[in-house]
């Protein structure tokens, strides 16, 4: 289950590591074995709970780092605040945005309750990465979670991130995971780039359909951008409903109104 109650508190379950469910305070529980409970587990509704470790570095504490196990048994070793953030929505949509980490309003990095985190400049400390956590973290990218969140998660910079994404770094310089690519030319790099996250299905060639925004009235953040250009249905899901709209506009100016 997404959601349960563990000890009285609202726990989520957290994404990418789907055998645990973290608490409105920053408990973390392992929920599942992967394997066939023991009788000492068996009708429990967590399995124990894993311990958040705190350094000090400097003379100053480091925020916690818990040690979580992936679908297949590798352990890792990520930063306990952004799951709690990402779980219970402190990040919203300032996820995507540069130069920001997550902070503490009363200055306490033991205190991981989500009502005491908020998005703050960028102070990222980087930890340092085994082949274990790089090949999550590419799992991680080839389903498409954004790489900043990817970043706060283990404790790294998102430039690290991107060029594990792109090969230069663990991969001995090769490109592991190809760089998306536009399915016709577009002149302008920008809206090539972006044209490129898109998922893309042949059509007719002749159809041509202005971009537009299909909303999911149930779920406000659940927004899909879709157009036809150029014998290509081009569809991408966005959360953000402003930003969404400014997006289709620019692209209707670009593939309708201006001759490319």
């Amino acid at each position: 289950m997404d959601e349960i109650i563990i000890n009285s508190e609202k726990c989520r379950v957290i994404k990418g590591f789907e055998r645990y469910h973290i608490s409105e305070s920053g408990r973390i529980y392992r929920t599942e074995t992967g394997k066939k409970r023991s009788w000492r587990t068996k009708g429990r509704v967590f399995i124990n709970e894993t311990k958040i470790h705190f350094r000090i570095q400097n003379d100053k504490l480091r925020q916690g780092f818990a040690s979580l196990t992936d679908t297949e048994g590798k352990l890792h070793n990520v930063a306990a605040a952004p799951l709690v953030a990402i779980a219970f929505g402190v990040l919203l949509e300032k996820l995507n945005k540069k130069k920001q980490a997550i902070d503490y309003r009363d200055g306490n990095k033991r205190n991981l309750h989500y009502s005491n985190l908020f998005v703050a400049k960028n102070t990222h400390t980087n930890n340092k990465l085994d082949s274990r956590d790089v090949k999550h973290i590419k799992k991680q990218i080839k389903l498409g979670v954004p790489l900043r969140r990817i970043a706060w998660v283990f404790g790294v910079s998102e430039m690290q991130i991107n060029r594990i994404k792109t090969g230069e770094n663990w991969g001995n310089g090769k490109r592991k995971i190809k760089a998306p690519v536009a399915p016709f030319e577009i002149k302008d790099g920008r809206i090539r780039k972006y044209i490129a996250t898109f998922d893309k299905k042949k059509t007719v060639i002749r159809i041509k359909k202005p971009f537009i925004i299909k909303r999911n009235p149930d779920k406000s953040t659940d927004n899909l951008i879709v157009g036809i250009v150029n014998g290509y249905k081009l569809s991408l899901k966005h959360t953000n409903i402003t930003s969404a709209k400014r997006i289709i506009e620019k692209l209707n100016n670009y593939f309708f109104d201006l001759k490319t």
